[in-house]
């Protein structure tokens, strides 16, 4: 995923300038790692904004979404498969074995 696409710098992030910041990767139908997902949401804002590369159709998009409960789903702009984000403690053990 080409990060030069946030529309901030990564590396100059300060402390308390996001309520929420996460980078996950993403499996298809068949269980492949094949797609990618970074969303941010910045404190005092209602709506979350992602950058996406789908597991599905592979396409990379971005857009905006308010997530209201978990597990945060988003919504491909391209295939509208719905893309659920993995929650971190699954990730880490699956990284780890």
């Amino acid at each position: 995923m080409d990060l030069s696409r946030l529309p901030f710098d990564i590396r100059s992030i300060k402390p308390g300038e996001f309520a929420y910041l996460t980078k996950r990767k993403l499996k298809n139908r068949e269980g492949e790692e094949k797609g990618e997902i970074i969303l941010w949401k910045r404190r005092g804002s209602e709506e979350s904004e992602f950058l996406l590369h789908c597991p599905f159709c592979g396409e990379e998009n971005s857009g905006k979404v308010v997530l209201k409960r978990r597990p945060y789903r988003v919504r491909c702009p391209s295939c509208n498969r719905s893309i659920t984000l993995p929650k971190l403690a699954d990730q880490a053990k699956r990284e780890s074995s």
